[in-house]
């Protein structure tokens, strides 16, 4: 590859942001220079990592570290109760709230992005730009433009829909989460009626531009022709360097973190440590916490427990005792690899931390990719899978002793794989074949 100055275009999602920024930073190892383009909010981390920042907000909806605590429009918090609300409803009621809601999370003034894009590229001498798959604006931008481009893929790979499937539907589903065909059926509809908005925008500016740029078949389906990392296992033996684009598959994209001493001393001595957590956007959801936690202390009296809570952390004070530890934010990448078990959401990033580490899990899957994931982790027996709306404290109880009497025999063979397939790996293999 003889791309010397690659720029890098993130979300303002912390979640996305951050295996973004390690990324960069292996570009950087190899010598290459590399700016990246993000929102004011990020602007110390990227600084701090010896890159240049580039300030372009391609999104009005932020996530920079809890969700429903980060300052934005009205309009984006009456948008997160209404996610927070479906999601108590079950897992095709949330895929539905979430299709209905894309245009405005991810085609935010798409003619205002390209003209943005066109500035950097008439200003800045760039040989190479590295977009993540939500950045649906920025997509459209680098391919009307004509800027060669990669597509990085934190989520779970299917978030990139293959031909003739409904992106945000799920192909397969963990066998706990019920699935209503009706309603199904619903989201098939949903999901086909923002695929078609979608793509009708694409083809619009597509068409007005003065690129030789062909039509697409589907905005969700638009990704780079020279490669796509993912940033996530090949569980389906789908990797392929030989072709364009090129199919990388890193087993993890973040980088080990050093406990501090106060943290040392809440776990010191502490036996069957469990680690509880729903993610930036989901511990909006203290009900199902608060279950957590009842239940977890009924299987394990003697387990330490340490729960992300984010804003609701307060609301769980009276489970708060010297072996349930509640915090707003906790230092999860180094608390990892001192922890016994895993209980969260399927999101990706703690997902491939946990197995990077070999930590046993449960996964109580919400939104999104993560059905993808926890399906995924159900067929490899990577983690036991329960329904967050309907588990019951004995379906806990049992799936944590469960845990205990597994060999794990794949959650070692995969976390081998995670270790030799880090950012430096998918670097090195895309500088070679590209």
């Amino acid at each position: 590859m003889n791309a010397n100055h690659l720029f890098f275009i993130s979300p303002p999602f912390y979640s996305h942001f951050t295996p973004l920024l390690v990324l960069a930073k292996s570009f950087k190892k190899i010598g290459k220079e590399v700016t990246f383009g993000c929102s004011s909010e990020f602007r110390n981390q990227v600084e701090q990592a010896n890159l240049s920042f580039y300030e372009i907000d391609i999104s009005k909806n932020k996530n920079i570290s809890k969700a429903e605590i980060t300052n934005q429009p009205d309009s984006e918090k009456d948008r997160l109760d209404e996610f927070f609300e479906s999601t108590r409803e079950g897992a095709v009621e949330t895929l539905i709230t979430q299709s209905k809601h894309r245009k405005k999370d991810m085609l935010y003034k798409p003619e205002e992005l390209v003209s943005k894009i066109k500035k950097i590229a008439d200003s800045l001498e760039v040989d190479l730009y590295v977009v993540d798959i939500l950045s649906y604006g920025v997509t459209l931008g680098l391919y009307t433009l004509e800027l060669p481009f990669v597509t990085f893929c934190p989520p779970h790979p299917r978030t990139i829909p293959m031909k003739n499937e409904n992106y945000g539907v799920p192909n397969d589903w963990p066998s706990v989460i019920p699935v209503n065909q009706k309603q199904l059926h619903e989201l098939k509809q949903v999901s086909r009626k923002t695929q078609n908005e979608f793509t009708k925008i694409f083809n619009t500016m597509i068409e007005e531009s003065s690129s030789n740029r062909k039509p697409i078949e589907n905005a969700f389906s638009l990704v780079s022709d020279k490669a796509i990392l993912y940033n996530y296992f090949d569980f389906d033996s789908i990797e392929d360097t030989n072709q364009l684009p090129n199919k990388i598959f890193m087993g993890n994209c973040f980088e080990e973190e050093t406990l501090d001493e106060e943290w040392q001393n809440k776990i010191k001595d502490k036996k069957n440590r469990l680690l509880i957590t729903l993610g930036t956007f989901l511990s909006n959801r203290v009900d199902v916490l608060e279950k957590l936690i009842i239940g977890s202390k009924k299987a394990n009296p003697d387990s330490l427990l340490i729960v992300s809570a984010g804003s609701n952390a307060g609301k769980l004070n009276e489970y708060r005792s010297d072996s349930v530890i509640i915090e707003e934010f906790i230092p999860q990448k180094a608390l990892m690899p001192y922890m016994d078990s895993v209980i969260f959401h399927g999101g990706c990033n703690t997902f491939t931390e946990a197995l990077y580490y070999g930590k046993p899990m449960i996964i109580l899957p919400f939104s999104s990719d993560q059905f993808n994931i926890a399906y995924d982790c159900e067929k490899k027996q990577l983690a036991e899978i329960l329904d967050p709306n309907t588990f019951t404290e004995e379906k806990l109880v049992a799936a944590l002793l469960k845990l205990k009497s597994q060999d794990h025999k794949e959650l070692t063979y995969w976390s081998n794989v995670s270790k030799d397939r880090g950012p430096d790996f998918a670097v090195g293999k895309l500088v070679e074949n590209i």
